[in-house]
């Protein structure tokens, strides 16, 4: 009786007015409802927003039935048999050979700043024996991966040369891999600094900007069978808070993301292997990052995992009027209160206390499921 009694709200904006119609009458006829623009009645309109209103049972009937009508509606119903799987299925992620995410446990990415000026740790691990350390000791307290970087992305930072950031983290990469290591991100927007790492012993490739910033980045993820994490953001990290006005919040973040999933998709890329993240701090004011945590598991209906890294991030400092050194029960607070919402991944400093914490949270999410 499940998909009776799960009833959903599904969002499509712009849709062509005539499929709109056709849909509005095919809901009806399954049960279900779906609402239009006002000036739809008045056929005064090209384009229309969509919501339909069923249980998962009558959206999969609908999506069948998309099947051979015209005006673009064969390929929404290929979008709904893919929202519909992303919100019924567990979530995977692959890397390598093994999905990551089969036991359904939360997993935990530990991150390693190679940088003179990140935000939280900026200086501290630059010495590569220092860093390969700390990535063996997250390892040892949990953590599932182990997130590179060279370059840091703070607000305000500029980018470095390739080569400099290419030479602080490959032989971190090269050290863990040859400690035994199988789960290394490369933290870079560059393809010539991913294409290294990979070769290095990385295997999946963490873009911030979502592989908009290097037009060769999906193609060098591809041809290396890599995971990757598709983050959104807005500008580059220099510019990134000058952009914070939106519209429509999530619908933003969700039609970029899905753009991000379809060239990664393009490219050769599974969708197994992809995860995106909503990229809290990049481009967000707090109350902006408190409602994206809040509903980052409508991101679950593009049919990958989802990432929330909110660690230490400014946001927390805001509420709790904390300096980034003490913001460790308000980092654990929103890691909790994201695994509550849908993530499947957080990305944190703080790799021991993070686990405890989000082990409990999954278990009450579970519960609420």
């Amino acid at each position: 009786m499940e998909g009776k009694s799960r009833h959903l709200l599904i969002r499509f904006d712009d849709m062509d007015l005539r499929a709109a119609l056709i849909l509005k009458q095919d809901m009806l006829s399954l049960g279900g409802e779906a609402a239009l623009s006002r000036h739809a009645a008045g056929l005064s309109v090209d384009t229309t927003p969509v919501i339909l209103m069923g249980t998962a049972k009558q959206l999969s009937r609908l999506a069948e039935k998309l099947g051979d009508q015209p005006f673009g509606l064969d390929e929404i119903g290929k979008s709904l048999e893919i929202l519909l799987r992303g919100n019924s299925l567990g979530r995977s992620f692959v890397v390598g050979d093994r999905d990551l995410l089969a036991d359904n446990d939360v997993l935990i990415v530990g991150v390693l700043n190679v940088t003179e000026d990140s935000f939280s740790d900026g200086g501290s691990f630059l010495e590569t024996g220092t860093a390969v350390q700390r990535g063996m000791d997250m390892l040892s307290e949990g953590a599932d991966i182990i997130d590179v970087g060279g370059e840091s992305t703070r607000p305000g930072s500029g980018s470095i040369p390739a080569e400099l950031e290419a030479s602080r983290v490959i032989p971190v990469i090269q050290d863990l891999a040859k400690a035994g290591v199988r789960y290394i991100s490369i933290d870079t927007t560059k393809a010539d600094v991913a294409v290294a790492a990979l070769e290095a012993g990385a295997t999946i490739v963490n873009d911030i900007s979502g592989m908009t910033f290097d037009p060769e980045m999906p193609q060098v993820a591809a041809d290396a069978r890599a995971s990757v994490f598709l983050m959104h953001t807005r500008g580059s990290p220099e510019t990134m808070q000058e952009q914070i006005e939106y519209e429509d919040l999530m619908g933003e973040v969700y039609n970029y993301l899905d753009q991000a999933v379809n060239r990664a998709t393009g490219s050769g890329i599974a969708r197994e292997r992809i995860c995106v993240d909503p990229g809290i701090g990049f481009g967000k004011t707090t109350d902006q990052n408190i409602e994206l945590i809040g509903r980052v598991g409508e991101l679950r209906s593009l049919g990958t995992a989802v990432m929330v890294g909110a660690s230490r991030k400014s946001f927390i400092g805001n509420i709790l009027g904390l300096d980034v050194h003490e913001r460790l029960e308000g980092s654990l607070a929103a890691a909790a209160a994201s695994v509550m919402c849908g993530a499947d991944i957080v990305r944190v400093h703080d790799v021991a206390e993070t686990l405890k914490t989000v082990r409990i949270a999954q278990r009450v999410a579970e519960w609420k499921a």
